[in-house]
């Protein structure tokens, strides 16, 4: 009989171990945010690639387009010197991030998504309607 309680025991424990194990928290936003400005090698590793964007083209209308990794240019989102001619807002939901970029009477107007995948942020796209 106390086998029998000792291997329950043990089974329990194992159990609620996984479940702790299993339910890491999310990865806060702006940590990630902040890394993925400063850091070109982790800002790569955290694009959804193929990365698949809209962007306006030559005739002002809105585009899909497709970039590789290769092709891929680090993004500075982040940079305070553009604040002059450039407003941000960033708006957190439960597994969507979105930055809007919006130009102070400059046309500028992009916004960039972001996803929360197996707790790790991503970027997945970005839309840019810029004239």
């Amino acid at each position: 009989m106390k086998k029998y309680f000792f291997i329950v025991f043990v089974m329990s424990l194992n159990a609620i171990i996984y479940a702790q194990n299993t339910k890491s928290a999310s990865e806060d936003f702006n940590a990630f945010f902040k890394k993925f400005n400063a850091d070109q090698k982790f800002q790569t590793s955290r694009v959804v690639f193929p990365l698949k964007y809209k962007m306006n083209n030559d005739d002002f209308e809105l585009t899909d387009y497709t970039m590789t990794k290769e092709k891929y240019k680090a993004l500075n989102l982040n940079n305070k010197a553009d604040e002059k001619y450039l407003k941000r807002t960033i708006s957190v939901k439960k597994n969507k991030a979105i930055l809007q970029q919006r130009g102070l009477d400059n046309g500028i107007y992009v916004d960039y998504i972001f996803e929360l995948k197996e707790n790790k942020w991503f970027l997945k796209t970005w839309v840019d309607e810029s004239t």
